[in-house]
């Protein structure tokens, strides 16, 4: 079986493939860090007295960034999978 050269076009899909693995790497991470701040952290500093009640509003703004990041993360996944098709131009067989 002889390879089939990749075009620039292939390329550049390859490329958004990949930054989207990035894109989805800070996602995760953002969704964690947000979750472990609203949802163990803020409840604890609250009450233990070192920090105000005022936190607690704070705690809606982190759960809505979780879920914004947990949100794109999908969107950056199916997307990916989408441009993904490009690999069946060089790799015909995924179950290698």
């Amino acid at each position: 079986m002889d390879p089939i050269p990749l075009t620039e076009q292939d390329w550049k899909e390859l490329h958004l493939i990949v930054n989207n693995i990035w894109l989805m790497l800070v996602c995760a991470l953002s969704f964690s860090g947000n979750m472990l701040l609203a949802h163990a952290i803020i409840p604890s500093l609250i009450d233990s007295g070192s920090v105000s009640k005022y936190w607690k509003i704070l705690r809606v703004l982190f759960y809505m960034g979780g879920f914004g990041s947990a949100v794109l993360y999908i969107g950056l996944a199916v997307w990916a999978i989408i441009v993904g098709d490009v690999l069946n131009k060089f790799w015909p067989n995924f179950w290698i």
